[in-house]
């Protein structure tokens, strides 16, 4: 059933890897909401991860699809299929089809032919041609990820080679700290920076007191 703008609640969903410096969920975001406007659509819920793509097992990825199960959106927005997933073109078909099988349509910025076209919905050779544009493109996000694994791993081993002190930086901000600002109600985007501390490091900080409390 085609999908008329403006009668649908759409999910949001922006992801950042930690070696992938390209994008930042903040602009993600931002693009999503302004093809939400345009399309009419109505924003049910912004899901973000700052995790790599390589695995499903992402926190807001994975309430996006409980979610979607639960029918509580019809259209999932992207900025590009390799928000999606990084797994490569099996994987993500699998997706897809879960999402299909909940009715939901994907619109993605990156690739407009995903997007509702009853010329191509209603033509078996326009779809397997839609399939054939779709794998080739979760392939090559696949391929991306491998791309960088070995560029990180050379860059590693050349620092190695230098003699360079490898590994995370000590934390000096605790759990306390970062539990403490934000009773005060500092945003945890705030906290970090009063820390000097990644958000990433003050959600685990927070996480591991919440854990230690119970």
């Amino acid at each position: 059933m085609p999908l008329k703008d403006g009668l649908v609640k759409a999910a949001l969903y922006a992801r950042v890897s930690t070696d992938d410096g390209r994008q930042t969920v903040a602009n993600q975001v931002r693009q999503l909401r302004e093809l939400a406007v345009a399309r009419e659509f109505e924003i049910f819920r912004e899901y973000t991860d700052e995790e790599t793509g390589a695995s499903a097992n992402r926190a807001s990825f994975l309430a996006l699809l409980r979610d979607a199960r639960l029918r509580r959106f019809r259209v999932f927005l992207i900025t590009d299929l390799d928000r999606l997933t990084r797994e490569g073109a099996a994987a993500g078909f699998a997706h897809l089809a879960e999402l299909d099988r909940y009715g939901v349509r994907v619109v993605s910025l990156g690739q407009g032919w995903l997007d509702y076209d009853p010329r191509i919905d209603e033509d078996p050779e326009l779809r397997e041609m839609r399939n054939i544009q779709t794998a080739v493109a979760l392939t090559w996000a696949a391929l991306e990820r491998q791309k960088i694994s070995r560029r990180t791993k050379a860059g590693l081993e050349r620092a190695r080679g230098e003699g360079k002190r490898l590994g995370r930086k000590p934390v000096d901000a605790t759990g306390e700290q970062v539990c403490r600002l934000l009773g005060k109600g500092t945003p945890m985007s705030q906290v970090a920076i009063k820390l000097h501390i990644s958000r990433r490091t003050a959600y685990r900080l927070r996480d591991r007191m919440a854990e230690s409390a119970l």
